[in-house]
Formats: C-alpha cells, structure tokens, sequence
C-alpha cells in the first residue's frame, strides 16, 4: 500500500469523517489518495481557511479536525488557524507536505547550514513546535502508524491541542507493509490522575459553609464530555452559575434556573456581580485569562476561596490570581467524584438583569444591534452560531441566548480576524451540513471572504451576518480614546471596504440588508431560506455597548 494512501484511510478510520486541505505540488500523493477514498474533502482557498474549518468542525464533533495542506507557503500560511486551536485547547491534526528528503536543509550545530535547498522547501517544524503539542517529519515509512497515532493520542488526552505532521514527498509514495509498520504504545505517557479524598473531603466542606457559592463552569468540561455529568450536577447542587465569555456561552445556558450568564470584562452584569461577591468560587476547565479576571485581577473575587480544577497543573501556578485550593484533574473525573458527595448548599440569590436595547438606542437611521440579537434570540430553531471577532462577537455573546443542545462557538485566546466564517464551514460540515449562523464584521470577513466560494460549491446552508459599524469598531473606539484621532481604521482613514450589495451577488449568494430596526421583519426570511445567504446588518459607527467590567467594580 502507497504510505499516502494509508495515511488518509488512518485519517478516515480513527480520527474524523472529512478533510478541509488547498492542494499543492508537495502534498500530491496525499491529495491524490483523498480523491481516491471515502473520505469527504472539502477544497478551501487559503490555508489559514481550511486549519479554521477543522477547528469548527472539531469543536462542534469534539473530535480533532483534520486539514493537509502543502509546503513551505502551505505551512506558514496555516500558522494562524493552528495557534488558535493551541490556545484554545481544541485537538487538531494538520498533515503537510514536505520535499523530498534528500532537498531537505541539514542542520550542523543546531543551525540550517543554508536557508533553503529543495523549492518551496521552510522548516515549518520549529516555527509550529511552541503552538502545537507534537510536530514531526517523518523521514522512515515504517514509522508512519507510530507518528499518526502518537499524533492522535497527544492530540486527544491531557490538555488537548493540535499536533502537525510532516510527511516528505517520496515518503509520501513510498509502498509500506501495514503488518511490519512501527507502532506507539501510549502506555509511557499515560498518567493517572484522581483526586485524592483529602481534597475531596475539603471542598466538600468549604462547599457547605459557604453563605454564597458559585460556580464557573468552562469548555475543559466540554473537551473533557462532561456535559451530562454536569448537568446532572447543577439538577443536584441548584449552584449558582456562571460561564466563561467566549469559551463556554454553550455549556450552561437559561434553561438552568441558576444560570446568571457570561462573566467577564464585556461579560453579563449579573455574572459579574456574583463573582465580586461570591465567598467561594468554584472554578472547573477554566484557565481565568485576563477576560475573565480583568486588568485588576488582584481584585477578582477578592472576598471568596478559590478552587480552581485544571487538567494542566501550569494553569494552577500563574502568579496574577491566589488559588486555595489548586487541583490538576480532569474535568469529567471531578464532576463525578463530586457528584458522589453529599452535599447541600446555601442558597443567595441573584437577579438576573436582562439587556435591555432601548438602553442602546442608536436612533432611527440605524439598526440597534442589541435589538437584532433580541429578535434572533426569539427565533425557535437551534442553530449552531460561529463568531469571529469585534462586535460581530462580543455583542453577540452578550446577548444572545441559545438553547440548551446549541452549539455557540468562536476562538477566544487568538481572535483572529476572519476566523468566524471558516469556523462556520467547519461547524456546517460537522453538523450534516444543517444550517449555522456566521456572525462576521465588515472588516473581519475581509481576511478569509474567498471562503464564500467553498460555501458556494458545496451549497452550504450558511446564515451570514455582516455587521457593517463602517470598518473596525474597537480599534476605531481604541483609537479615539487613546489618540483623540482616528487612523487606519476606516474609510476616512485609509481602510475601505467593498459594497457587499455587489459583491454577494456577483458569488452567485442571496443578499439581504437589514439597515434599521424598522427592517427586522426581514430576519424571518433570511432564517426561512434554504441556502446560502447573506444578511448585511448597518449598524453606528457609534454603536453603544454594555459597559466593561473591572474586577471589584460591583461589590456591595
């Protein structure tokens, strides 16, 4: 068997059902044996596209997206997408090609001897080593099974990420023996990890002396498929809780009574006022980034015990937030063991302060962006969303609400401009090519619009939401506040954008416009129809949006 043709029937066998990749002269053979399989390929037109599609479909399956792109040009292009699936702790698979092995640059002394020998030929290896948890040429074919399946075990097991493997052209042709090929034996990395019933017994108490409990639930629960199990907690506990901004909007939502939304600095006021006065913070799969503690983290939930549980034992240790009671656990593992316990909480409660978009009024001549994400919230189907970034997303995440079984996904540690619609092909694809709604800004879709063309072949049910604030809203914003001057951020100041009511068309993709809330009627036919389309949404340069919080700020 041709070791490429091996490689995508691994792929197809153990890891996922479809492949996002951009074919190029490096990965020949590989493309070749994906035309020949059962496996479905989807063709994007920028690599940093096709890695994004595989995160989406990743998170939606929780499974590790798979991309194959080519060398030199096909690597470094793909860079962005996976250090945003390392900092957002989604596992990946990129295969990518390589020349052939005798083109390869050979290092003397830890260094290149020169910078380039075969064409196209760039250690992609060292610039993806820090943003991926494995990454590797593989120059024996008799190595392949050993390096697809520690790639996939290193990719699924402890704190998830990507992992990058390289196969060189003439290894990628070369025949192989599937019964004398090498195997990984996970044995030597697997780590047991429990929570000793010292600990237990602990926060169980702290749990039951607390007069205000909270809870913080994030994704490592996700990615850990301990969503049943936390369920079944909250039902038990009726725990006050909240979720993580970006990461988590999905994991609990209003159908839980105790839900009081999503904390963070342009997070939910009810959420932020349980955190800075809670008296024990109950933190599980969340690594509390700068989004959530704010800028003053010294002061976040300064009157509460911390328990913070974590797969990586390195998140327990950052300097910026005390922990009382660090634990290095599995997510799924801890809600089990404490599921165990017997347990009866205190109950404090919180009122739920709802947005309301009057408070955000923008006048007649433009639509309110708080008012259309009231009117979508209405909408009765559960459609999976993907956000980029901006406004697109953060008024998004404010205040839209989902159901339970929706998925609501975007990447929070990059924020990557553009990655909102990629994500959404991804998730469209893991969903059986169901409807998702794509939440992009008029600048940020700019990055990856020739996506719109994968969309277009596969007809792909995408709801495109272009939020059209005249370029770049929080750097607009930054600017004025920093600078009193605008610069680089909109067309007065050298940033234009295209008449997106020309160019949807000229793709062949219905177009809609939604310029005021008088026009909201509208919505229902964009959600109604059957295809592609695109809803442009004018939104003020000024809109206004929910204040920031800053930890502390609402203590009583």
């Amino acid at each position: 068997m041709k070791l490429s043709d091996y490689t995508i029937k691994f792929i197809r066998e153990n890891v996922a059902d479809s492949i996002f990749l951009l074919s190029g002269g490096g990965i020949m053979h590989l493309v070749d044996s994906i035309g020949r399989s059962n496996i479905n390929s989807y063709c994007c037109h920028h690599e940093q596209g096709a890695v994004i599609a595989a995160e989406g479909y990743g998170r939606i399956k929780n499974v590790p997206g798979v991309a194959v792109v080519t060398t030199g040009p096909g690597g470094t292009n793909a860079v962005t997408g996976i250090a945003g699936a390392w900092l957002d702790s989604i596992p990946m698979v990129v295969i990518a090609g390589q020349v052939k092995c005798a083109d390869i640059t050979p290092f003397e002394n830890d260094k290149l001897m020169v910078r380039q020998i075969g064409m196209q030929e760039l250690n992609v290896i060292d610039i993806v080593k820090p943003i991926t948890k494995y990454a590797v040429t593989v120059t024996n074919e008799k190595e392949i099974c050993y390096h697809l399946e520690k790639g996939l075990y290193l990719a699924t097991h402890g704190r998830p990420g990507p992992v990058f493997i390289e196969i060189p052209l003439d290894v990628s042709v070369a025949e192989i023996d599937q019964e004398n090929l090498k195997s990984f034996d996970p044995s030597k990395l697997e780590e047991k990890m429990e929570v000793n019933q010292e600990t237990m017994n602990e926060i169980s108490s702290l749990l039951k002396e607390a007069k205000k409990p909270l809870l913080m639930a994030g994704n490592g629960i996700l990615l850990a498929g301990g969503e049943e199990i936390l369920w079944k907690l909250l039902e038990k506990l009726g725990i006050n809780t909240v979720t993580p901004i970006f990461t988590a909007d999905d994991l609990v939502t209003y159908d839980y009574p105790y839900y009081l939304g999503r904390q963070g600095m342009p997070g939910n006021k009810s959420a932020n006022y349980a955190i800075d006065n809670c008296d024990l913070l109950l933190v599980i799969g969340e690594r509390l980034q700068f989004t959530q503690t704010s800028w003053e983290a010294e002061k976040f939930a300064q009157g509460a015990k911390i328990i913070m549980v974590d797969i990586d034992g390195n998140e327990l240790k950052k300097k910026n937030i005390k922990i009382d009671v660090p634990v290095r656990c599995d997510a799924k593992l801890f809600l089990e063991e404490l599921f165990k316990q017997d347990i009866k909480l205190n109950r404090w409660n919180v009122s739920i302060e709802s947005i309301n978009p009057e408070d955000y009024s923008v006048g007649k001549n433009y639509l309110n962006v708080y008012k259309f994400l009231e009117k979508l919230s209405a909408y009765p189907e559960k459609m999976d969303v993907a956000t980029a970034n901006g406004m697109a997303s953060v008024a998004t995440h404010q205040a839209l609400k989902i159901k339970r079984g929706q998925k609501f996904i975007t990447n929070a540690g990059l924020g990557h401009m553009g990655s909102g619609l990629p994500m959404a092909i991804g998730a469209c694809v893991a969903n059986g090519k169901g409807p998702v709604i794509c939440m992009e800004g008029d600048g940020s879709i700019m990055l990856n619009i020739q996506e719109l063309q994968t969309i277009v072949y596969h007809n792909l049910p995408l709801k495109i939401f272009i939020f059209n604030n005249n370029g770049y809203y929080s750097i607009r914003s930054t600017h004025k506040n920093y600078f009193g001057k605008l610069f680089a951020c909109d067309p007065s100041c050298g940033v234009t954008l295209p008449d997106f009511s020309k160019l949807i068309p000229a793709w062949g993709i219905k177009y809609e416009r939604i310029s005021n809330n008088e026009e909201l009627d509208r919505l229902q036919g964009v959600m109604e129809y059957g295809g592609p389309v695109v809803c442009e949404l004018m939104i003020a340069p000024d809109q206004p949006m929910l204040p920031k919080w800053m930890a502390g700020q609402l203590k009583i």
